[in-house]
């Protein structure tokens, strides 16, 4: 009898060691469990801050942009064409004023035209009334002007973008360039734009290329590391490949 207990008294406290042991395992289980979706949710969060912080930045540089480019087209835009005219003037009470003034005329008439021409391009309103093709096309004839440059231009349709997509898509297009003239090194660019169904910008150069692991890896590289940042603040892909010696190609697509 004595034993039959003592057998069901080892049972019951067995029975209640497993069934702590599983009460712990539990516990910790759903802690583990809690902590890891605090964690998710921190991670979250982080992500979801630096996309809002990013998105400031970006109306801030734009509003700047545009401040710029109203200073440029009302006010150097006004001085530049008052010297003009004040120039005209001159020839006009001097017609014996010799080549140099005519060179000096031709040389502030060019200078505004760009002036007004870089006032536009940095005014994001310009995308809704001219549309990124006719913005990207304005940019590549500026291109070709320099005679640096044999640059190959096509399209098919404007895109079905937002008016923040076409402003940063245009950005990242002139930073593009802007790498090209700088570094690239080569003579011939192709542009392409496909804006059927999908969007898809893609410049190619054949300049000397370059190693983009390794200029990632280094501070040299923060300029094409802001290009995909800027992609993604606008939901887009920058896709960057280059090759020592045969160039580099940067594609613009949607998601």
């Amino acid at each position: 009898m004595i034993a039959n207990d003592v057998g069901v008294t080892i049972i019951v406290t067995t029975l209640l060691i497993l069934l702590l042991l599983a009460g712990v395992i539990i516990t910790m289980f759903i802690s583990n469990r809690r902590n890891q979706q605090q964690e998710m949710k921190m991670v979250q969060m982080q992500i979801d801050y630096e996309k809002e912080l990013r998105k400031v930045q970006y109306e801030v540089q734009e509003q700047v942009l545009v401040n710029i480019g109203r200073e440029l087209h009302d006010n150097i835009g006004q001085l530049l064409t008052v010297m003009h005219m004040q120039l005209e003037q001159h020839k006009f009470l001097n017609p014996d004023g010799g080549p140099l003034i005519e060179t000096i005329g031709t040389t502030l008439g060019e200078t505004i035209k760009e002036v007004r021409r870089l006032g536009k391009s940095l005014n994001s309103d310009l995308f809704e009334s001219q549309g990124l093709i006719n913005t990207i096309t304005a940019e590549v004839e500026r291109l070709r002007q320099l005679n640096k440059f044999e640059v190959n231009w096509t399209y098919d349709s404007e895109p079905a973008l937002t008016k923040d997509q076409k402003v940063i898509a245009f950005r990242i297009f002139q930073e593009i360039l802007n790498n090209i003239l700088k570094h690239a090194g080569g003579k011939f660019i192709t542009i392409s734009l496909k804006g059927t169904d999908t969007f898809k910008l893609q410049v190619k150069d054949e300049g000397k290329g370059f190693d983009y692991p390794e200029i990632l890896r280094v501070a040299k590289g923060s300029g094409l590391k802001n290009m995909v940042r800027r992609a993604e603040l606008a939901k887009l892909i920058c896709n960057i490949n280059s090759i020592i010696g045969k160039g580099t190609t940067f594609t613009l697509e949607t998601i």
